[in-house]
């Protein structure tokens, strides 16, 4: 009997259905967590929350932390909460991304961790592909996707050129120690593999770079489906959209200083490592000129 349900359980995850055998596991527990995080967004809210209910796959529970958002953003989250794939968190106080992320995911009880903005859409095979991925190669940690830059009205724009160079663990893991070239709201990644690390709480707007630094320094893959299962929506009000109103190498050379300092206090020194303190020194080179020629300016 149990060689029978080892191998049932085996051909299902091949065949991409629902991956849970309800002779080998509880068809209650999800294999798949979707996690997100709102703050007063409810003019793309529902599109974002939609994207998942019309998923090819269908084994997920949705866990959405309410940052403390106004009264539009909670009557549509409370339009789901009957659903009961739905778990909805409401902070008493606005705690920030970070810390509702590590939230989510701790009590999650997916295998498999699938990150997801609220101003984002889902193309409808995203979860589907990316399990599929993670089941087929047992040694990737993290599989991320392309993504298709919209505007506020859905709108296609420009694609980042950062996400569609860096495309293999080999290129992924060059770039990651001068810029971060994976799109937060696309990866997926396993639950044993966060629940090692965690997103670094002091790290506010970067902490996915963060992350994927502390998994590259430790030789955690990180693959890339070759094609765009998510678009992303940038408008003023988004997280891009802001850092770029602030002066780039502040901001960068703040992640660089967070980051090492943790590697500092774990002790973690290696060779990737190394490529990130020589990134966070030429940097630093960078602020500085950058501000002797604003001051120049004045």
């Amino acid at each position: 009997r149990l060689y029978y349900c080892v191998n049932y359980q085996y051909q299902k995850q091949l065949s991409n259905l629902d991956f849970i055998n309800p002779g080998c596991m509880d068809a209650k527990t999800p294999l798949v967590s979707v996690v997100m995080s709102v703050y007063n967004g409810e003019q793309w809210l529902t599109a974002a929350i939609e994207s998942i209910l019309h998923q090819t796959y269908s084994n997920w529970e949705f866990i959405i932390v309410d940052d403390n958002s106004n009264f539009a953003t909670k009557n549509i989250l409370n339009t789901y909460r009957q659903n009961p794939k739905f778990k909805i968190i409401t902070n008493e106080n606005n705690l920030g991304l970070t810390k509702n992320l590590n939230t989510a995911i701790t009590g999650a009880h997916g295998e498999f961790i699938v990150r997801m903005d609220a101003d984002d859409v889902c193309k409808q095979d995203r979860i589907e592909k990316q399990v599929s991925y993670l089941i087929q190669n047992p040694g990737v940690s993290v599989i991320s996707s392309f993504i298709e830059c919209i505007d506020e009205n859905g709108n296609q724009k420009e694609n980042w050129n950062d996400d569609r160079t860096a495309t293999t663990w080999r290129t992924i893991k060059s770039t990651l120690p001068w810029k971060s070239c994976l799109a937060h709201p696309t990866v997926v990644f396993r639950k044993n593999v966060f629940e090692k690390y965690k997103y670094n709480e002091s790290q506010i707007h970067s902490q996915d770079w963060d992350l994927w630094l502390q998994l590259a320094a430790d030789n955690v893959i990180i693959e890339k489906i070759n094609e765009p299962l998510l678009q992303y929506r940038v408008h003023n009000q988004s997280i891009t959209s802001g850092s770029l109103k602030k002066s780039a190498f502040l901001k960068i050379h703040s992640i660089y200083y967070i980051y090492l300092k943790s590697v500092w206090k774990k002790k973690k020194f290696n060779l990737f490592n190394l490529k990130v303190l020589i990134a966070f020194k030429i940097n630093w080179v960078k602020l500085i000129l950058s501000r002797i020629k604003r001051l120049i300016k004045l």
